[in-house]
């Protein structure tokens, strides 16, 4: 049946399976990574809380900085390049993580892998370049599950090896795993890249900006920066969190892996149906009831007493974030020109980088000050302020949808 299939699912296919690879190697330190920075020689919990926060926020920081160059890059040179290299980068940094002997050197390193960022938002770029307009929705749907699935496996995957193997052994996993996405990429993806004159073409600069101001993309920015930052404010207390919670120090990776693991699978299901839901629910009125719902789970996880509700209620935040990103990503979809595809999810994925980058910051901040639990409040108030905002912003979307 696969051979029977056109070349843009066979590209779908083959990019599924690489972006889950390839997410599985760049989420996987979630899993330990505020654990490993004990063994790097920072004994105080709570400058472990700030440190882990800084190195997990300092990858997102450098690759939103750096995805719009490297996704006009892409459109010059071609998308499926683009992603081998990136993917090559990742494999030399991720194996230099396994020999790290301080934070310093882990920061470093941490700043390198955001700068050959971009992994995300070529696959984005490619996907769509080679998939018919009818069809988008489906494509979104699918290519979300694989994000949200290899989140799902990294820590997982990363957690188990941490605790059975060693805090080395996972990055060495993590290099293998980049380097399985690169053959996947190389053998599996067709892309008939056309080549386009850069002699009039305007400065990246000036692309950006007239990027960002198309009618509604600005609002898709500020909802995936919100989302992402909602996301990732917990990444750098959740370990220390699971730990008090009464787990044996032995399996405290193991047991985030799986709490990670949870929530992203079922975010990868809700992913999977809105393929078919968009066609039915509108994506403003899908944005609205999925944020609202987020907060109550997010309310939940602040009330958690054990690992089973901690996952439970992590697993119903999943479901719901799940429906939000692939709604975003096909909205984005119809605003963006098509030969500039690589330069504008370059620039709609940094906004959600800048997230990623800001949410562990600030969750280490408020662990700090007002106590572990004090996060997920704080990121249950926020999705309720993402609510009414998206709330004002309905006709420009409805305009889209």
């Amino acid at each position: 049946m696969f051979f029977a299939w056109p070349q843009w699912k066979k590209n779908l296919a083959a990019l599924w399976f690489a972006q889950f690879s390839g997410m599985g190697a760049i989420t996987g330190v979630l899993a330990f990574l505020p654990l490993y920075v004990e063994q790097l020689g920072i004994s105080d919990p709570a400058a472990q809380e700030w440190w882990a926060g800084l190195l997990l926020g300092i990858a997102p920081l450098f690759a939103a900085i750096s995805g719009p160059h490297w996704g006009a890059y892409a459109d010059r040179k071609g998308r499926k390049l683009m992603l081998e290299r990136v993917t090559v980068a990742f494999f030399l940094v991720m194996l230099a993580m396994a020999y790290a002997s301080s934070v310093y050197e882990m920061l470093v390193l941490r700043a390198l892998q955001g700068v050959f960022g971009g992994f995300t938002a070529a696959v984005l770029a490619l996907v769509t370049s080679i998939t018919p307009k009818e069809h988008i929705d489906f494509t979104m749907s699918v290519y979300q599950t694989a994000m949200i699935a290899g989140a799902a496996f990294g820590p997982l995957f990363g957690g188990f090896i941490a605790d059975t193997l060693g805090y080395s052994e996972s990055f060495m996993s993590f290099a293998a795993l980049s380097i399985l996405s690169l053959i996947i990429i190389h053998l599996g993806v067709q892309e008939d890249f056309q080549p386009q004159s850069t002699a009039n073409r305007p400065s990246i600069g000036r692309q950006i900006r007239a990027m960002v101001a198309i009618p509604g993309l600005r609002a898709m920015l500020v909802i995936m920066f919100l989302i992402q930052f909602a996301i990732q404010v917990i990444s750098p207390i959740l370990p220390l969190y699971v730990q008090r919670l009464a787990v044996d120090p032995a399996y405290v990776a193991s047991a985030v892996g799986a709490v990670v693991a949870a929530a992203a699978l079922a975010s990868a299901i809700s992913s999977a149906a809105m393929g078919r839901l968009s066609q039915y629910w509108r994506y403003e009125a899908t944005l609205l009831i999925a944020s609202i719902l987020s907060a109550f789970s997010f309310a939940l996880q602040g009330l958690a007493g054990s690992v089973l509700s901690l996952g439970l209620a992590r697993a119903l935040g999943g479901l719901f974030m799940g429906a939000m990103l692939p709604t975003v990503n096909a909205l984005a979809y119809q605003l963006i020109p098509p030969d500039q595809r690589g330069l504008a999810f370059g620039v709609t994925s940094s906004a959600a980088l800048v997230g990623n980058m800001i949410g562990p910051v600030a969750g280490g901040f408020l662990a700090i000050t007002l106590g572990s639990r004090s996060v997920f409040w704080a990121t249950a108030l926020l999705f309720l302020l993402l609510t009414g905002w998206i709330y004002v912003q309905r006709n420009k979307l409805r305009q889209k949808s």
